[in-house]
């Protein structure tokens, strides 16, 4: 395992086993000031490695504000696709069911993007086996693709 950030409320790192860069919440997001540093962050953290996976584990982030959603949307999501021309982004996100703050707020990032990019998706898991399937079948995928 590969940190690239970690403070108080984030850690981004990356997982060679799988090839993924992950996002893990450990705290609720202060403001929309510190949600953009992080993601600023994780974007730099892409931008640095071959992978086409992202995990964010936003099981702990709280509630992210309406232009936090759309700086995802509109800086975030189209930076990682740019630096993988052409190829596809595999974004999951790991939610917890019963926080409904969190899952507010990924739905809310997965429909802004949705309307702004095509070659990527957004799988939503609130099982952690399931998202590990999930990586492993696009990790197949990804190869045969290759």
């Amino acid at each position: 395992m590969k940190v690239f950030f970690q403070n108080e409320t984030a850690k981004v790192f990356y997982e060679p086993e799988t090839d993924v860069l992950i996002l893990e919440y450990i705290g609720s997001v202060a403001n929309d000031n510190q949600f953009i540093e992080i993601n600023t962050a994780l974007l730099q953290a892409f931008e640095a490695l071959h992978t086409q996976k992202f995990v964010a584990d936003i099981r702990k982030m709280g509630i992210i504000s309406l232009q936090a959603q759309s700086w995802v949307a509109n800086n975030l999501l189209p930076g990682m696709i740019k630096h993988l021309n052409g190829k596809k982004l595999y974004h999951a996100q790991l939610l917890d069911p019963a926080e409904i703050k969190s899952k507010v707020a990924a739905a809310g990032v997965k429909n802004r993007a949705s309307k702004i990019a095509s070659n990527f998706e957004i799988k939503q898991f609130s099982d952690q086996n399931e998202l590990k399937l999930y990586l492993k079948t696009c990790c197949t995928t990804i190869s045969r693709l290759q």
